[in-house]
């Protein structure tokens, strides 16, 4: 409760202060690009993306160049990286979600789902967009290298976005790191090892060593293709298995593995909608919306969450148009909703109102072979995400230590340094991460630093952007980021609320 209170804190000041630098200056400290310029003095309101590429061409010498042509990416590669990015993290604890509170209606978590999606992809796009005008053919790939460009007194506050991006990084990277160890820890708890080295901390530890540690030593986004395809095979097998067990009853009372699941594991009707056989989805009415649905809320709202990356993304992509960027934002969160929204459906249709934040908890842990399997790929998609997201805590916590300045080998050990002495911290503090505390590190996370990133910066960003460039994707975007703004602060302030209430409960 006591750390809770501290992070929200935190959110507070960095916010209240970021909008407090911006109200007590009138004007950007970077000047309109005049090409730009002259495309609003003749009245035009509406944003040329054409125009604004050949911009981004002119200040950088071409598409897509920005110093290491042969380190980008293809839309393909961008693609993989976005769902082992996302999926990992974000589809297992979905059908949680959908059974907290009493739980919520197939169409009504349907809809919160792909809202909450599309709202990601446009504050996605919207770093993509400030960060084509005002980066300049710089190698900087950080949020505050486009905020403190943007914002007016943006130097002075450019820390705002590392620390919130730092802050969403390491929540997101304990409830992963916790993951790996449940799952790891269940195999390795079958396999004839000593215990010293088969209980959960002591796998969790060992993996952190290798293979995480040098993948997430990795310097570019580009070099994880390999590893992201494996991760990518890892997230369709799951959603096969989760569906397979769905449809072929073996968790279902006579079931073949339902007698040897603890209680609390067992397939169960909500309380206040008795199951009517089959499908615990059809239980509850198609548009309920109960207490849960905050809780649902949390969970879409971290399971969206890579906008830590979301200028390494573009600044990393061949062809780098705002244009083809959103194609790519929306092929990659299209496909990881059908991945979420699968293993929501499935998994609840499962398990009901005992699906667990982790929902391959749910599944035996030695007799169900096909669950082991499920929870080895499942592993190893992790791992192959984990690495995308430490990219967005090194890009924060090098920018916040000015030790993304130089490239010279002291300076180059000292990221290292730290990004060990991060993944180490991290791992420790995960062992003490139990499944029961998932659901709230995840809930505090998504409603505390993913309402801040996803929403309010990107909201604020948008706010000067507009006034200094124009550029509107839409008519009446200005309203729109006023709507988002305030939306931010609701849903952090009931998020959280909701996930202290839960915890409390339990």
């Amino acid at each position: 409760m006591k750390v809770t209170i501290a992070w929200t804190a935190t959110l507070l000041l960095l916010l209240a202060n970021a909008e407090f630098a911006g109200a007590t200056q009138t004007r950007s400290v970077l000047q309109p690009t005049s090409k730009l310029v002259t495309h609003r003095n003749e009245g035009k309101d509406a944003f040329n993306l054409n125009s604004q590429r050949q911009i981004g061409e002119d200040i950088r010498g071409g598409s897509g160049s920005n110093g290491h042509e042969g380190e980008l990416m293809g839309p393909v590669t961008a693609f993989t990286n976005i769902l082992a990015d996302l999926c990992p993290h974000g589809m297992l604890p979905l059908a949680f979600g959908i059974a907290a509170g009493g739980g919520t209606g197939a169409l009504t978590a349907t809809m919160t789902l792909l809202i909450f999606g599309a709202l990601s992809w446009y504050s996605l796009l919207s770093w993509g967009r400030a960060a084509d005008v005002v980066l300049k053919g710089s190698h900087e790939e950080s949020l505050s290298a486009v905020w403190g460009k943007v914002i007016p007194n943006g130097d002075a506050t450019s820390y705002v976005p590392d620390a919130l991006c730092a802050l969403l990084t390491i929540g997101c990277l304990l409830f992963y790191s916790a993951f790996i160890g449940d799952l790891f820890g269940a195999l390795a708890s079958g396999l004839p090892l000593p215990n010293a080295i088969k209980n959960r901390s002591a796998v969790l530890l060992v993996l952190h060593a290798v293979p995480i540690l040098p993948l997430c030593l990795l310097k570019d986004l580009s070099a994880l293709k390999y590893s992201s395809m494996t991760g990518l095979a890892g997230i369709v097998y799951t959603c096969f298995f989760v569906g397979k067990r769905l449809f072929d009853k073996s968790y279902s009372p006579g079931g073949k593995f339902f007698d040897f699941m603890s209680s609390h594991l067992q397939p169960a009707a909500q309380a206040s909608f008795p199951s009517k056989g089959g499908n615990f989805l059809r239980d509850i009415p198609f548009f309920y919306a109960g207490n849960g649905i905050l809780t649902l809320m949390n969970m879409c709202c971290v399971a969206f969450a890579c906008h830590y990356n979301a200028v390494k993304y573009f600044m990393e992509l061949k062809d780098r148009r705002v244009s083809h960027y959103g194609k790519v934002m929306a092929a990659g969160l299209g496909g990881t909703a059908a991945v979420f929204l699968s293993m929501m459906v499935l998994g609840y249709g499962t398990f009901g109102a005992h699906s667990q934040a982790l929902l391959l908890n749910n599944y035996h842990e030695s007799k169900d072979v096909m669950a082991t399997f499920a929870r080895g790929f499942t592993g190893l998609a992790i791992i192959s995400g984990y690495p995308l997201m430490f990219a967005g805590l090194k890009s924060s916590m090098f920018s916040l230590t000015k030790l993304d300045k130089s490239n010279d080998v002291e300076t180059e050990n000292k990221r290292t340094t730290l990004a060990v002495a991060m993944i180490s911290v991290i791992a420790v503090g995960a062992c003490f991460v139990t499944e029961h505390e998932l659901a709230t590190v995840i809930g505090v996370v998504g409603s505390v630093f993913g309402s801040a990133v996803i929403y309010m910066l990107p909201a604020i960003l948008n706010g000067n952007f507009l006034k200094t460039y124009g550029g509107e994707f839409f008519k009446g975007e200005l309203g729109f980021n006023k709507l988002l703004m305030a939306f931010g602060w609701i849903f952090a302030i009931l998020g959280t609320w909701i996930t202290l209430k839960d915890a409390g409960a339990h």
